[in-house]
């Protein structure tokens, strides 16, 4: 076989790194890093947080922070919704925006939160809620109606937009019976008794909260560390629970 001499061989290897960037053949580029590339110059501020295929032939899914739209590979159509694989019935953008808000649940103090067991407790909840939001008041009711659950609530105050709201938190928090203050309160709208002078978690919950990004009052994080913000229903709850720990099968008779 014929082999180029030495002093044509340098030059043209040369060339070859110069195209391929230095370091090897030059990767082609992915459909994914295209799609990128438009979405960057179509859509200038936006950060695009992860690019990945869906199930759906020539559909993508693009997720911005905490938000999710899928699109074609050039860009020219936008799909803001939800995609359900029909055979097992699996909601797939659930499960994706699961992943996308989850948080570390192992980042919270357990110390730090009122714990509520029903029923057989086996599934976990936690909730962080201000004692004079009345959305927060709300989700309390549609808690009544779930059991089986241990449930730890995370006083978390808005002075700034509730004023007296701390202070209502402290006055639940420095109870003797702290569950049983709470439920008083935002199920029955009778106030606490204690003095708020006891040494309390508020500013560390505050503070947690802030660093988790929660904006909203109540926030409810599930087992898996799934995120949702808002006044959520029963049927609601006890769906994204179930997700994480489904209910037993029913005893064979």
């Amino acid at each position: 076989m014929n082999r180029l001499p030495a002093a044509l061989a340098a030059p043209i290897l040369a060339i070859l790194l110069a195209l391929a960037g230095g370091s090897g053949i030059a990767a082609a580029q992915t459909p994914e890093d295209n799609l990128r590339k438009l979405i960057e110059a179509k859509m200038p501020g936006e950060r695009v947080r992860e690019i990945r295929r869906t199930p759906l032939p020539g559909v993508y899914e693009v997720a911005f922070g905490n938000r999710l739209f899928y699109t074609d590979e050039g860009l020219n159509y936008l799909i803001v919704g939800q995609i359900i694989e029909s055979a097992t019935n699996r909601n797939l953008t659930d499960q994706r925006l699961r992943q996308l808000t989850a948080i570390d649940v192992k980042l919270l103090p357990l110390d730090a939160a009122i714990k509520t067991v029903k029923g057989d407790g086996r599934r976990t909840l936690y909730v962080f809620s201000d004692p004079l939001c009345p959305f927060c008041s709300q989700l309390e009711q549609e808690l009544q109606k779930v059991t089986n659950v241990t449930v730890y609530t995370f006083l978390t105050p808005v002075e700034q937009m509730r004023p007296g709201s701390r202070n209502r938190a402290l006055e639940i928090w420095c109870s003797s019976d702290r569950r049983r203050a709470w439920d008083e309160w935002m199920l029955k709208q009778v106030a606490p008794v204690s003095k708020p002078t006891c040494r309390n978690p508020l500013e560390q919950v505050v503070k947690l909260s802030d660093k988790l990004g929660f904006t909203v009052t109540p926030t409810l994080v599930f087992a898996d560390g799934a995120v949702l913000s808002g006044m959520i229903p029963a049927a609601q709850i006890e769906k994204f629970m179930n997700a994480v720990s489904p209910p037993p099968a029913p005893a064979k008779k």
